[in-house]
């Protein structure tokens, strides 16, 4: 009996000890971004149902909405001495890495091309600490829709906002447009009211004008496409459509967030180097189409679009 009892003891403290070991080795990580961003908070949805799927031990800190980029940079040195990884989310945090290499694993999301935004050259193998995910889809791919619903597109306005995802949308759009022959406009704004003295500018002038990925242009899109009146308004953010805007070709920031969960338990979990777990998009980015828009400018969308699109009505 003696020996039996000294043995569960044993086993107790065995389990006890064995407890405390795993609890002290749990990996812990920082999540944060700097401003408001709708997007930024549906990453984060999709990452913490990743995260609870595939290892639910890992503890969280969030930093979200800091006051500044400079905010996010004192506690991105807080947490390379504290945790074991980090997730920083938006183009401007990732502009921030690409001048401040983090010194441990450190995941992106929320944010326009890593590679034209500096932090990470290499996509498919990415080199230092740094891989995560893109909401980026590549332009002439976008042109290839657009163009179908509107092949007189023969000139372009596009609206940006001045933040880094914004020179991304300048260099894909310009670039493709060049490709196409397609003349291209764009006026960068600080304010809605920018925005809509642009398009009252432009229109008749150019065939479609184009909303770029940044809040201050996408969250007045209603009064954008009002203002452009029978000039197409099409978008780089479903948000936009949902709003007033045509149509537009976009990733799905949940299941994006997910994937960065993935990727963020294959390095930190399961030992993978980051070069070994590329960069990621959405593999099925869906097209939204508002068809309360399509039938009040005139526009006949393609039964082969119809098919396979989110209709917004």
């Amino acid at each position: 009996m003696k020996k039996l009892t000294s043995f569960i003891a044993m086993a107790l403290a065995f389990c006890f000890l064995f407890g405390s070991i795993t609890s002290a080795n749990a990996l812990e990580i920082g999540m944060g971004w700097a401003g408001k961003s709708g997007m930024a908070k549906r990453v984060t949805k999709g990452f913490e149902q990743g995260i609870k799927e595939l290892s639910p031990d890992i503890k969280i800190e969030y930093q979200k909405e800091l006051a500044s980029i400079e905010a996010l940079g004192e506690v991105v040195k807080r947490w390379e001495k504290e945790k074991n990884g980090m997730v920083i989310l938006r183009s401007n945090g990732a502009k921030w890495l690409a001048k401040n290499s983090p010194s441990i694993p450190t995941f992106i999301g929320a944010c326009n091309n890593p590679s034209q935004l500096g932090v990470v050259k290499n996509l498919q193998k990415p080199e230092g600490q740094i891989t995560g995910v893109t909401y980026f889809l590549q332009v002439d791919t976008q042109f290839e829709i657009f163009q179908a619903i509107l092949p007189e597109m023969k000139s372009v306005l596009l609206l940006g906002e001045g933040n880094p995802s914004a020179a991304v949308d300048q260099s894909g759009t310009k670039e493709t447009c060049k490709k196409l022959g397609i003349k291209y406009n764009e006026v960068f704004c600080s304010s809605a009211e920018e925005a809509i003295k642009a398009v009252n500018k432009y229109k008749g002038k150019v065939t479609a004008v184009i909303i770029g990925n940044q809040a201050v242009i996408m969250e007045k899109a209603d009064q954008i496409a009002e203002a452009a009146g029978k000039t197409p308004v099409v978008s780089y953010s479903n948000k936009a459509v949902k709003l007033g805007a045509l149509g537009g070709f976009v990733a799905d920031d949940v299941k994006l967030g997910y994937m960065l969960a993935k990727s963020l338990v294959d390095v930190l979990v399961k030992g993978k180097a980051i070069k070994d777990v590329p960069v990621k998009v959405d593999p099925d980015p869906k097209f939204f189409l508002n068809a309360i828009t399509a039938k009040k400018i005139g526009v006949e969308i393609p039964f082969e679009i119809l098919e396979t699109a989110t209709v917004i009505e």
